[in-house]
């Protein structure tokens, strides 16, 4: 899955596509300290009224909402080469035969998970299709014409949390005085779900049932917990700790301290390596030999520490980075002094240099108009 199947995914979930046809909800309400069921709710979605609909549909596709690797991850089922595994027969079961059964078995699964939660919650579950076009070609008046059109059946499954409203001080217009409002139901936030997720996966606009799509309300803290003992997936590394292990064994092959233009120099590489691998319909990825190549057309010539910096931190000596992840997650980032902190776009870091003038240190900025500061031009001095 790339963000191109997750762009298709989320499109088609909106209120006025008739191609969308979800199924049965059942809706499941838990308490956290006795991990109990206090109500179940199972109503079929052309039924609900417009306003419920509308909550559960924003509800589900908050799970394919996000920047993947951060809050959505694709995970394949743990130890299942031969199709073994447990949870994936359940969730199979639950999508293609019988989903009030099956549905029982996952729901006992986040109770005994439940412990993770902060206050009781909301298990929803549904299962739904529509049709989605596998190849794009476009003929000769330029209009895209579908070649293959497959339906994509799914089931979804999302946590939320209940709130507990405040007590507050009400007027009551029909006895003309005030009184204490105690509230006696309790809200959920549906609209927004600690985590959740969708089976199956999406690739190249066809079904991967050997794949699950897990979302987290949390940037880049997705639940191991939730993972293992629910999903029995395996486990992936976040956008952010693959950041961190590129940078860490940047550092350790150049050194401290490096020009601006060499960390221009790599971004720039990196994403010439996306471009590519897009152009190719790959998902792009760099193992420590993709790596070494950045790094000395980016102008570092010495990469001997490669190697041994790069098994230190990944662990294994053919692990492969996820290309988009090791970019900056902002357009801008950030250089930080005592004095100032200044944010610039990566492609611009060429125009900055750190110089040293009569033992003060300086931050040179190359620009092309004059600044501007309080509606004032700064007047230009020589250096």
């Amino acid at each position: 899955m790339d963000k191109n199947d997750l762009a298709k995914l989320r499109k088609e979930f909106r209120a006025d596509n008739d191609g969308l046809k979800l199924k049965e909800i059942c809706s499941v309400y838990i308490k956290k300290d006795s991990a109990q069921i206090l109500g179940v709710e199972t109503e079929y979605f052309e039924q609900m009224d417009e306003l419920k609909q509308e909550f559960y549909l924003k509800g589900f596709k908050k799970l394919i909402t996000g920047h993947l690797d951060s809050k959505i991850f694709e995970l394949s089922f743990a130890d299942n080469k031969l199709g073994e595994n447990p949870e994936q027969k359940v969730l199979f079961e639950a999508l293609h035969s019988d989903f009030k059964e099956q549905i029982g078995h996952i729901v006992q699964k986040i109770i005994a998970n439940g412990e993770a939660y902060e206050a009781d919650y909301m298990i929803s579950l549904t299962r739904g299709e529509f049709w989605l076009p596998a190849q794009n070609e476009t003929g000769q008046d330029d209009v895209a014409k579908n070649d293959v059109v497959n339906a994509f059946e799914f089931m979804m499954v999302t946590v939320s949390l209940v709130t507990i409203p405040k007590r507050a001080l009400m007027f009551d217009f029909e006895e003309k005085n005030f009184r204490v409002d105690i509230p006696m139901n309790v809200y959920i936030n549906a609209l927004s779900p600690e985590e959740g997720f969708v089976f199956p996966s999406l690739s190249d606009g066809y079904t991967d049932s050997n794949k699950v799509i897990y979302y987290t309300k949390k940037d880049n803290q997705p639940s191991e917990a939730f993972i293992h003992h629910v999903l029995n997936c395996e486990m992936i590394p976040t956008a952010q700790d693959d950041k961190e292990r590129f940078l860490t064994i940047f550092k350790n092959v150049a050194g401290d301290k490096v020009e601006p233009e060499v960390i221009a120099n790599v971004y720039e590489q990196i994403n010439e390596c996306i471009v590519e691998a897009n152009e190719d319909g790959e998902i792009p990825t760099l193992g420590v030999k993709a790596l070494e190549r950045i790094l000395v057309k980016s102008g570092i010539e010495d990469t001997r520490k490669l190697e041994s910096a790069f098994l230190e931190n990944t662990d294994k000596a053919n692990y492969e980075f996820k290309a988009t992840n090791l970019l900056p997650s902002s357009k801008v980032i950030e250089i930080k002094s005592d004095v100032a902190q200044i944010r610039i776009r990566h492609e611009e870091l060429k125009r900055i240099k750190q110089v040293k003038k009569n033992g003060r240190q300086y931050l040179l900025i190359e620009i092309d108009d004059p600044a501007i500061l309080e509606g004032f031009e700064l007047s230009t001095e020589e250096f």
